[in-house]
């Protein structure tokens, strides 16, 4: 077995479809995106998909992350020497990929390489439960360009404050279910949001006195729908994180709070137990797009993929189910 950092270079990737249409992001921001330049620990598989850059050489793309090396860790299962160099097949279970190694001083596709004594594979069950983190986290996540300005940035500063705040919230009172405008009835919540509108004041205050009259007073129904955006902000921000999620969807509907929906866990414990006896799940578990069908058909369509990873992410930590590569889930 063996491990290394590798630098990516087109003859690495399958030759058919590997150019992109046009770069998913513009170089010049390629520095903003905490994937580039690291060495990212990528499946195999998709490694050989990558798409090259049509305007930089040695870059390619992972959705939109702008990729120049990877971490590799797998097994040699070809290996031939030549004059220079040596060239190595590594299989991860995922796919074969062929690396260099040059023996002299030589502009290097693999930079590092270590061999692994691993009787017992506990540095590929290490491997096994990073990466489903490392793309949940990171790699599958559209890199989003920050905002520009101070106006924006403390309006989002203050979105992840009361997102935070709600969270602890619903934590420390076991709260189950919920409906938004009960939030925002909550003083400790509703504070927060309050401050979105301070700072609006605080500009407003530089206007003429005939201008800021005409301004709207904190208690008016245009402020009221204001405090109101607010939390629908940072609620539909909790969505997307599968804190909370809807049976039905729509603003006025109820919330449910993931980790206390025990109604929901039971059903996906029982789809996991059950399907993971098929013949075609006995062996590397049921897949996730899989479980989220048939939670969806079972409990609710409105179950999210955020939800039900959360779910899954917390029966792995008791020990409920075990997860394999690919997001394959099979129980204890």
């Amino acid at each position: 077995m063996i491990t290394g950092d590798v630098a990516v270079t087109g003859g690495m990737m399958e030759q058919s479809d590997r150019q992109s249409a046009e770069d998913p992001l513009p170089s010049v921001l390629w520095g903003l995106d905490p994937v580039h330049g690291v060495f990212a620990k990528l499946y195999i598989q998709d490694i050989l998909q990558l798409k090259n850059s049509l305007h930089v050489p040695g870059i390619f793309f992972y959705g939109t992350h702008p990729i120049s090396r990877v971490d590799i860790l797998g097994t040699v299962v070809q290996r031939l020497e030549k004059e220079k160099f040596y060239a190595f097949g590594v299989d991860d279970g995922t796919g074969v990929i062929s690396c260099v190694y040059w023996k002299k001083q030589m502009p290097a596709q693999v930079t590092k390489t270590v061999k692994v004594s691993d009787p017992v594979f506990a540095a590929q069950i290490s491997r096994m439960l990073e990466l489903p983190h490392l793309y949940r986290s990171f790699y599958d996540k559209t890199f989003r360009i920050p905002k520009d300005g101070c106006e924006a940035d403390e309006h989002g500063a203050l979105i992840l404050s009361l997102q935070s705040k709600i969270k602890q919230f619903l934590a420390q009172n076991q709260v189950k279910n919920f409906y938004q405008r009960e939030l925002e009835t909550i003083d400790s919540l509703s504070c927060i949001a309050r401050r979105d509108r301070e700072g609006q004041c605080d500009q407003d205050s530089a206007l003429s006195p005939a201008e800021t009259l005409t301004q709207e007073p904190i208690s008016s129904p245009c402020v009221s729908r204001q405090i109101h955006a607010t939390f629908q902000e940072a609620v539909s921000a909790l969505q997307e994180e599968g804190v909370i999620f809807q049976k039905v969807a729509g603003p006025n509907e109820l919330y449910l709070v993931t980790d206390e929906e025990k109604q929901l866990h039971n059903v996906t414990l029982e789809i996991i137990r059950d399907d993971c006896t098929q013949p075609k799940y006995i062996e590397r578990g049921c897949p996730f797009r899989h479980i989220l069908n048939c939670v969806r058909q079972c409990y609710g369509a409105g179950v999210t993929e955020a939800t039900l990873q959360r779910l899954l992410d917390s029966m792995e930590c008791c020990s409920q189910i075990v997860s394999t590569m690919d997001r394959f889930y099979t129980a204890c």
